[in-house]
């Protein structure tokens, strides 16, 4: 996929604009309710440019955790029964879980539904964080946060199933948040080339 790797190397104006445009003319795959186990969840993926490469903002659930612990995630949970729509969700969640407030977010649009292992629907939205952000992670949901550069993941999953994905900062990304970022990098790859 070196279209990735072109694509992911674009300014982050001309790569923004190009993927809140591709991701508002493709039709996505809906996981209905009924279809799992009916438990409605949203992440964010959070991208950002570093010294002209673009990133994406990954973190660690502590081991403490009752579901999902010690994996590697985006910012993400179930849908509260106040959650207006899955965006608010994936919003609310990302400010209580890496402090990535309203205002740093530019939503770009949504991927796939995913169906995780455990019966969760997760919605994933796409947003590039505005301006200068650090995250400020909750303890109590964050045993680490990360930074990968997003070409990592055009390049070739490895593993074992269940586990099959890749190693960054010595952690494994796999699941669900392997499933996330291969629609994003395949929505990349499609990508027209810029003039």
């Amino acid at each position: 996929m070196s279209e990735v790797v072109r694509a992911a190397t674009l300014t982050e104006a001309t790569l923004r604009d190009a993927l809140r445009h591709a991701l508002s003319r493709r039709t996505r795959s809906v996981v209905a309710a009924g279809e799992a186990s009916g438990l409605s969840s949203a992440t964010l993926t959070c991208l950002f440019e570093r010294d002209g490469d673009t990133f994406v903002w990954l973190m660690k659930r502590p081991d403490t955790m009752r579901r999902h612990s010690g994996q590697v995630s985006f910012p993400g949970g179930k849908r509260d029964s106040t959650d207006a729509t899955l965006l608010f969700t994936a919003l609310r969640e990302a400010e209580e879980e890496l402090g990535v407030r309203e205002h740093h977010a530019d939503v770009l649009g949504v991927l796939d539904d995913v169906v995780t292992f455990t019966g969760f629907v997760i919605t994933p939205y796409v947003a590039w964080l505005r301006g200068p952000f650090e995250p400020v992670p909750n303890p109590d949901e964050v045993a680490r946060v990360f930074a990968a550069p997003l070409r990592t993941f055009a390049s070739r999953a490895r593993g074992v199933f269940p586990k099959v994905g890749w190693e960054v900062e010595g952690e494994l990304v796999w699941g669900a948040t392997a499933a996330v970022l291969r629609n994003l990098v395949t929505v990349i790859a499609e990508l027209p080339p810029p003039p």
